[in-house]
């Protein structure tokens, strides 16, 4: 049987110029090296790495990056990675308590049902000190087309994944409002033109009427994300 990963994605996406690569670069830039200015050796697992296209992304960037996800895959851009897997539901993440630098996970947390043991174990295997890097579609922007991906189970709001993270024991929280736009990151005064395509229809957003094609600017545009930052208690 071919392997889902094969079959799905683009070699493409793994390349310096595609997309996860933009994003990791940016957060590196904004939450990594503020904290770690030193960052490069520094430990990462990414939570639900999935195809692995941030763990390539994060390891050319010179950090010691592992996947944890709830089934591996197999595709040879991945074989040089350690993977590992655990249920994120009710399992504790394979690795010691205090061993990594930093957690990182996006669009991973609205999947699952058991938010505390995630967030518990992100705690428990962080360094004291230690950095949690969090992105997940922002409720708020998204309501509309949230359930569109049947495997989404928990929406989360900038305010409630916040004090979620409070609740559990992270210092230095922040939760802030993030668009997928590499080009907002370069030039942050365009803000203002998304925010005023955010109001365009919703129909806009899509190129064919069966909306497997969308129009990136108009999308991301309208559909923010939450970045959320904290950090272990030394």
């Amino acid at each position: 049987m071919p392997n889902y990963l094969e079959t799905h994605y683009s070699r493409d996406e793994y390349a310096e110029t595609a997309f996860p690569q933009k994003l990791c670069d940016h957060l590196i830039e904004i939450c990594i090296k503020p904290h770690y200015p030193d960052y490069q050796g520094k430990s990462l697992l990414d939570v639900g790495s999935g195809k692995g296209n941030h763990l390539v992304a994060l390891g050319r960037r010179g950090l010691d990056v592992y996947g944890l996800d709830k089934r591996p895959e197999s595709i040879e851009v991945l074989k040089d990675f350690d993977i590992r897997q655990s249920d994120l539901e009710a399992e504790p993440f394979p690795f010691d308590d205090n061993s990594l630098d930093i957690v990182f996970s996006k669009s991973v947390i609205e999947h699952v049902w058991n938010a505390d043991n995630f967030l518990e174990q992100t705690l428990r295997v962080l360094k004291p000190g230690g950095l949690a890097v969090l992105l997940t579609p922002d409720w708020r922007t998204q309501a509309h087309m949230f359930w569109d991906d049947y495997t989404h189970v928990k929406p989360w709001t900038r305010k409630g994944l916040q004090n979620a993270l409070k609740l559990h024991g992270f210092e230095q929280v922040d939760s802030r409002l993030f668009r997928q736009l590499s080009v907002l990151w370069k030039y942050p005064a365009m803000e203002v033109l998304a925010d005023l395509t955010s109001f365009a229809p919703e129909s806009w957003k899509w190129k064919d009427r069966e909306e497997r094609q969308f129009n990136e600017w108009i999308r991301f545009s309208k559909e923010k994300m939450l970045l959320a930052t904290a950090v272990k208690p030394k």
